[in-house]
């Protein structure tokens, strides 16, 4: 009965720790979907959609985000903690997905002021995925004047 316990509160805890998700297909070639730090964040598959996805030849993570190859389609769970070296604290009521790209969007807005560079957070265009852009671009502006 312990076993089965000690079994149960161990995938419970595993479980709780994935609680985000992040789709990512590739139709035969390399493709890169964005997911800062995904190389630290425990990625792994939680449902493959279509094609063979092996870890380090199909697919594999980087500090920018999970690259899929030769067919690989999955929808990928992560870990959502992240690290707050950006010094940015995020709003309240915004999830850690958009936590994580507000967190860069804030250390992209620190660096290009200190650059004195203008308010132009669509320079870095390839640094966030366009669903995560508007907590990017708060962030970026909340850095930029601070």
């Amino acid at each position: 009965m312990k076993t089965v316990l000690l079994t149960l509160a161990m995938f419970i805890s595993s479980s709780l720790a994935f609680s985000a998700e992040i789709a990512c297909g590739s139709d035969g070639g390399m493709n890169r979907c964005p997911l800062p730090g995904a190389d630290k964040k425990g990625v792994k598959i939680q449902q493959v959609l279509e094609g063979k996805c092996t870890f380090d030849k199909s697919w594999w993570t980087d500090s920018d985000g999970i690259v899929v190859d030769k067919g690989c389609n999955a929808v990928f769970s992560y870990k959502t903690g992240s690290s707050k070296s950006s010094g940015a604290s995020c709003p309240s009521n915004m999830d850690q997905a958009n936590c994580d790209y507000y967190r860069d969007g804030y250390k992209a807005g620190a660096q290009d002021r200190k650059a004195h560079l203008s308010q132009a957070y669509e320079r870095h265009e390839g640094k966030y995925d366009s669903q995560f852009e508007k907590a990017f671009s708060s962030g970026y502006m909340a850095g930029w004047n601070k």
